[in-house]
């Protein structure tokens, strides 16, 4: 009987029968170090060529090109077996420092606050200017919190490939359920007045709120939250799928505050049968409107700032919110326009159904890219001897990390290789930057802090292998 190609859990195979990355692949007696790596072609995707910029003197890198960092000695194919002669270095790059700064977490926990007092607010209100029975404004909370969280699920499952710091996510959902929709209501209501006293119409008001008014003053207020997580964290808003995760999630909780108001409305005109159906119109049927709007924004930010870098990101804001603008008022036309008409609901409602599944096409494209360029981002590395081309393929692939946490599973180091893949993914993003924005001091810090980080991983991973 032929033996099994799978030895053990420390062995050259994982438990499918292929090469554990990192096992040697040469013959036995070949040398196991290269001191030249193997050179594979990985691509370059030409949506990231950051080479070709619309206007140089604008969007040119604020810092000289960034020339890729070069091992002290090159992986060897069997890298994996060799790794305990380099525990020197490992100790001097091995020290994991915080996900984010202090600054973040403050940011959040403000935020956090400002939202207590905004719901605390809007409760006092409904109190104070309605009839209804109290109870009934966190029964209408709860409802719409519904609706958040569905949207957070979806942007759980996009956000699996390079996950972003759970700090930031909270602070997109609380700058739009707080800051956005605080500033927009009172915006929106005093555009409503002038409007009322320079027109002295009630049609006027109608139109000019919803259509005009509302999507300009919101897509704004949501938008500065995107530019505030760059401001924050910009090494976590690095590509279009960032940026339509924390638009999404800004959208998101701007929708749970301002359904809580309509909710309360359609209380107070039609009592618990106004409530359902508000929820829904808005809740279930149009769910994801406004994370659409401000998800757009998101994309284009997020791509330029990855193509050409930084400065650029922050200067295409006001055209990349045109997007949200346009769908918005577009809605809100149709809605003031047709809204009484059985048939145009029909027609916008499917439309929006439509609009929902290219959305979640885009996501899914979008998660293709990512990995597509963590592959080559990460090439650029293998091809100068930081990993193997096995390694890559482990770290840069849905199958290969299956893989990889399998294989790692059975010798009790998953959590290990969770990490390997995570802070792969994000050195992959710091290349990127890197591109885009020159060799930006700070920057260069983060990726060689990542580079040991790398090593350090490995020397744990093969610690457990005995």
């Amino acid at each position: 009987m032929s033996q099994s190609p799978y030895q053990s859990p420390g062995g050259q195979f994982m438990p499918n029968g292929r090469p554990r990355p990192g096992a040697p692949t040469s013959a036995e007696g070949s040398p196991s170090f290269q001191s030249q790596p193997r050179y594979v072609d990985y691509g370059n995707p030409r949506a990231y060529d950051t080479s070709v910029r619309p206007a140089a003197g604008i969007t040119a890198a604020r810092h000289a090109p960034a020339q890729i960092q070069r091992p002290a000695q090159a992986q060897p194919q069997s890298a994996w077996s060799t790794q305990m002669r380099r525990v020197q270095e490992v100790a001097q790059h091995g020290t994991k420092l915080p996900a984010v700064s202090i600054v973040v977490w403050i940011a959040a926990v403000v935020l956090g606050i400002a939202l207590l007092l905004v719901l605390g607010f809007f409760f006092l209100r409904f109190v104070t200017g309605s009839s209804a029975n109290p109870i009934w404004w966190p029964v209408t909370a709860f409802i719409a919190l519904i609706s958040l969280v569905v949207i957070a699920l979806v942007m759980f499952l996009a956000d699996r490939w390079d996950p972003q710091p759970f700090p930031l996510l909270i602070i997109a959902v609380f700058w739009g359920a707080a800051i956005a929709a605080f500033i927009s209501f009172w915006i929106n209501s005093f555009n409503s007045l002038l409007t009322w006293w320079i027109t002295q119409s009630e049609a006027a008001v109608a139109f000019v709120g919803p259509v005009i008014s509302a999507p300009l003053v919101e897509e704004i207020t949501k938008g500065l939250g995107l530019l505030l997580l760059m401001v924050l964290a910009r090494r976590y808003f690095n590509g279009p799928l960032d940026g339509l995760i924390y638009g999404a999630l800004i959208g998101g909780g701007f929708a749970f505050t301002e359904n809580i108001l309509y909710y309360t409305r359609g209380l107070e005109a039609m009592g618990g049968d106004g409530v359902l159906i508000s929820f829904v119109m808005r809740g279930v049927l149009n769910i994801f409107g406004h994370a659409i709007y401000v998800s757009a924004t998101g994309i284009i930010v997020g791509f330029v700032a990855r193509k050409w870098g930084t400065a650029m990101g922050f200067l295409v804001f006001i055209p990349a919110l045109i997007p949200g603008m346009l769908l918005h008022a577009l809605w809100n036309l149709a809605a003031t326009l047709g809204g009484g008409n059985g048939l145009v609901l029909v027609v916008m409602y499917l439309l929006e159904a439509l609009l929902s599944l290219l959305w979640m096409g885009v996501i899914v494209a979008l998660i293709w890219d990512e990995s597509r360029l963590t592959r080559v981002r990460l090439g650029d590395y293998a091809n100068q001897g930081w990993l193997t081309h096995e390694e890559v393929d482990m770290l840069a692939t849905w199958k290969g990390r299956r893989e990889g946490k399998r294989w790692a599973n059975q010798i009790g180091a998953k959590p290990v290789m969770k990490r390997f893949i995570r802070e792969s993914a994000d050195l992959a993003s710091i290349r990127q930057r890197l591109l885009a924005d020159g060799a930006n001091p700070k920057v260069v810090a983060q990726e060689t802090h990542l580079l040991g980080r790398l090593t350090s991983n490995r020397q744990e991973l093969l610690s457990h292998t005995g």
